[in-house]
């Protein structure tokens, strides 16, 4: 048992003893000694719940305080059994002085000042967990969607966004939401209400609390909006709006709790974006900043596996530049570097966001092109040769009668191969097939077979 505790026994052995002897000496005792006892007893009283109650509590308090505003490791056993201790202590006493509630000498205010301390030990605990747990090493949009949910049930609110503001624009994006939406959620309202809690909150870098503020991003019940600004370092000036139909609870949480949030939410959103960083170095090509041939062979085969699960089609491209050996032997290696750079932004242009673009080796570049069928695939691929045979890039250092072209196979499944060895032996065929036949051109793999079979 901590010293704490040990002492709150005392204290209350101590009163229970004066209280005896002072309703002893009312029935038996003069006048003076039935004063100076009380006296005596209320010093005595006193002393001891500043010694070992109130400052015990309050340099408990400042501690956990302290720590939650800062980079503090909340995982720490001694920080998690020094909140668990408070809340044990005060505890403990609520419970002896709700058990001797009849009793004169118990005083009201002291009730209060305990359950108060109660209050704010059980969200210091709650607000140490929902930092640990928005802190996990999660990519980006994950963590975005756990502190939203993490946020939201934490403020017991109905609804709960996260919005980024361009500082160029001045314009508001959202992030994400959970919670009761609006018909047409949208951040635009942001942009333009001059008593915006969002625009307030990052303008000033304060926590806002309103009530009855209209706004597109919320059902107009929600009367009830906390704004909890933070600014990520890489990504800009964001902020957590919460709403709900009652801001019962919101009322009781302290600034220094909110802070404590703010702090969490701030920390994990920028180690998310860390974490999206050192994941890009691993999976990207520092030169063209196309995805590196490991993470197409992965995404790839489970790319398959949902074709196949799912029936829809796959397409993969197989990319060459013509004569790239040409361009570093007569431009000079660095033309040959701005060369693949070149050919990669030109595929990246032309594809989805849900395509996946690697190199995948020395000049060549592979594409993966979900819910694609050949002949979709073979267009695209058609658009990226044009777009590149079409220009003159006097800029990297080529002559101006010198143009790029590429050769492109193309193979599909489920109609050319089931698994991903051969889809991509499929489509490396059809790309030596369009380099046989003269090199700037896309050979879709089994097209003429096809052809013939239709004719």
């Amino acid at each position: 048992m901590s010293l704490e505790l040990k002492t709150t026994a005392v204290v209350a052995a101590v009163l229970a003893a004066f209280f005896f002897v002072v309703t002893r000496w009312l029935h038996v005792g003069p006048p003076w000694q039935v004063g100076v006892a009380f006296l005596a007893a209320f010093a005595l009283i006193a002393l001891a719940f500043d010694l070992w109650v109130y400052r015990p509590m309050t340099r408990l308090i400042g501690r956990s305080r302290k720590r939650l505003g800062g980079n503090y490791e909340h995982s720490d056993p001694y920080y998690r059994d020094e909140i668990r201790e408070l809340g044990y202590l005060v505890g403990t006493l609520i419970a002896v002085f709700t058990a001797a509630e009849d009793k004169e000498w118990v005083s009201q205010s002291i009730k209060d000042d305990l359950m108060r301390v109660q209050s704010l030990n059980r969200q210091l605990m709650d607000v140490g967990v929902l930092g640990r747990e928005m802190n996990a090493a999660l990519p980006y949009r994950e963590t975005v969607e756990r502190v939203l949910s993490r946020s939201k049930a934490f403020l017991r609110a109905d609804f709960a966004a996260l919005l980024l503001l361009d500082t160029d624009a001045r314009a508001f994006s959202l992030e994400g939401a959970q919670g009761v939406l609006s018909p047409s959620l949208s951040a635009e309202c942001c942009d333009y209400t001059p008593d915006c809690p969002v625009r307030q909150a990052i303008s000033s870098g304060q926590l806002v609390r309103m009530s009855d503020h209209a706004c597109d991003l919320f059902p107009h019940t929600m009367t009830s909006q906390v704004v909890v600004p933070v600014r990520v370092e890489n990504i800009g000036d964001m902020a957590v709006l919460a709403t709900s139909t009652s801001g019962d609870y919101v009322a009781l949480l302290t600034d220094d709790i909110l802070e404590a949030l703010q702090n969490h939410v701030q920390s994990a959103l920028a180690n998310a974006h860390k974490y999206d960083a050192i994941r890009r170095q691993v999976v990207t090509d520092h030169l063209t900043r196309l995805y590196n041939r490991r993470y197409f062979m992965n995404r790839a085969g489970e790319e398959i596996e949902r074709s196949l699960r799912h029936q829809a089609p796959l397409s993969v491209l197989m990319i060459d530049i013509d004569h790239f050996k040409n361009f570093n032997d007569t431009y000079g290696h660095s033309t040959g570097d701005r060369v693949l750079q070149t050919v990669a932004r030109a595929m990246q242009d032309a594809l989805r966001k849900p395509d996946i673009c690697a190199r995948h080796g020395g000049e060549e570049f592979a594409v993966l092109l979900p819910s694609t069928p050949g002949e979709n695939a073979y267009y695209v691929a058609e658009r990226v040769r044009r777009t590149l045979s079409g220009t003159r890039y006097t800029g990297l250092g080529l002559p101006a009668e010198v143009n790029i072209t590429i050769s492109v196979g193309v193979a599909t499944c489920p109609r050319d191969a089931t698994t991903l060895e051969d889809l991509m032996d499929l489509a490396d065929k059809a790309l030596y097939q369009a380099k046989a036949e003269g090199r700037d051109r896309v050979i879709m793999y089994g097209a003429e077979d096809r052809e013939r079979v239709r004719s």
